[in-house]
Order: structure tokens, then C-alpha cells, then sequence
């Protein structure tokens, strides 16, 4: 199950490019975040390729496999309604799709951003389990040493595997994504760190931990209102880091 919420948490920001590219609309694309916004992605995508065959049989089953496993991991975040509400939503959207090349990169960059999301959950789950096989003495080194002012504040500011910054970040992606502050390449540049942040989180916290940060960084950045200076400033301090 660890991978699966892995991989609806991680598959929005590693398909984003789409967007980024025009692929998809921005109003659409900023809706296909958490974990129902993965089975949306993914349900879309596999409708598409139902009907216009970009995909090999192969490779088609893969994905029908994935927007399975997504609703699963999904329904146990959300609940099932929302889960199945996701699924039925992003089918009528690949029904609705013409046949292109814009639709054919989608269909693509979906099923690629699943696998590489699948092979992060992976990787997480092989570094956690060498982590546990660390000799108990050198565990207990860690944990005797004092905690200063200055080192709490690097924990939750400058660490670039800290929640704290992710959130921050990730917040303002989120914003970014619906105003559209920056330039395109500054847009991918900006999405580039988001998902290295979110996969050093993910490295050192459980995804529990990562999906509640970011799930309050979805909520805080549809808060910001109607797009404009201040939200310009607050895209602008996320960019920066």
C-alpha cells in the first residue's frame, strides 16, 4: 500500500510539465492535485488511449493497472465516493478529448510520470529498510545530540528535506500554477525543485507526513484568493526558496 499512496501523491507534480507545455488547460491542470487528481490524471489518460491507440497492449494494461491501484490508495485517503467520483470524472474528460498530439502527450507523460512515481516508492522503501538495519548504537549517537536554538531553526528552514520548507514551497507551486506569476521556464525551473524537495521528504518522512504537508499547502494557496501583487510576492519567495 506504501507504494500506491506514493504513487497518487507523487504522480500530480511529476505529470505538471504537462501543463507547463500546454498540453493541458491551466484551470484543468491546477485541479489535478492529491490523491484524486491522480486517479483523475490517470483515468483521463486511459480513456483517451481506449480510443485512439497510442499505446501498445502492453503498455495499456500497465496503465489500466495503475489507475486501479490509484483509486485503491485513493479511496483509503479520501473515501471511496470521492475515489470512484475521480475515476468517473477523468473518463468522461478522455471521452471528450480529440485525438491529437496534444492528447497523445498526455496519455505519454501520464503513464511516465506513474512509473517513475512507482520507482520512487521503491527506492524510499529500499532506503528506509537500510536505514533499519543501522547498528542500535549508532541510532542512540543520534539522539543524544543536543538540540541547539541555531540547529532547530536549519532543521525547519534552510534543510532541504524539512516539512516546514516543502510545505512553503510546495504552496507556493500550487499558487503559481493557478495565477500564473512566472514565465514558462521559470515555471519548469520551479517545478523541477518542488519535486526534488518532494522526493527528499519523502526519503526521510512517511507519507502520511508528506501528504498532510501537502494537502495544506493545496488548501493555504486556494485560500490566497484572487490572483494579483500579493500573490505575485508569495510565488516570488517560493521561487527563491
Amino acid at each position: 500500500m506504501r507504494n500506491l499512496t506514493h504513487l497518487v501523491i507523487s504522480l500530480p507534480l511529476l505529470a505538471t510539465p504537462l501543463a507547463l507545455a500546454n498540453a493541458l488547460p491551466a484551470r484543468a491542470a491546477a485541479q489535478n492535485v492529491g490523491p484524486t487528481g491522480a486517479v483523475k490524471l490517470l483515468a483521463e489518460s486511459r480513456t483517451i488511449d481506449a480510443k485512439c491507440n497510442y499505446l501498445s497492449s502492453r503498455e495499456h494494461s500497465e496503465l489500466n493497472d495503475y489507475v486501479a491501484k490509484a483509486e485503491i490508495a485513493a479511496a483509503t485517503m479520501t473515501s471511496a465516493p470521492e475515489a470512484q467520483s475521480a475515476r468517473r470524472t477523468g473518463n468522461k474528460l478522455g471521452k471528450a478529448s480529440v485525438c491529437g498530439r496534444t492528447s497523445e502527450e498526455l496519455v505519454r507523460a501520464t503513464l511516465d510520470a506513474a512509473r517513475r512515481a512507482m520507482v520512487a516508492a521503491r527506492s524510499q522503501r529500499k532506503a528506509r529498510t537500510v536505514a533499519r538495519r543501522q547498528p542500535r548504537q549508532q541510532k542512540r549517537l543520534v539522539r543524544i545530540q543536543p538540540e541547539t536554538r541555531s540547529s532547530t531553526r536549519i532543521a525547519t528552514v534552510s534543510n532541504p528535506t524539512s516539512l516546514t520548507r516543502y510545505r512553503r514551497m510546495t504552496e507556493a507551486y500550487y499558487l503559481e500554477r493557478r495565477c500564473q506569476h512566472l514565465s514558462r521556464p521559470e515555471a519548469v525551473r520551479f517545478w523541477k525543485r518542488v519535486v526534488a524537495s518532494h522526493n527528499a521528504v519523502l526519503q526521510k518522512y512517511s507519507v502520511s507526513q508528506v501528504s498532510k504537508a501537502k494537502s495544506g499547502a493545496e488548501r493555504a494557496a486556494r485560500g490566497w484568493g484572487r490572483c494579483g501583487s500579493r500573490t505575485a510576492r508569495i510565488v516570488q519567495a517560493g521561487y527563491r526558496g
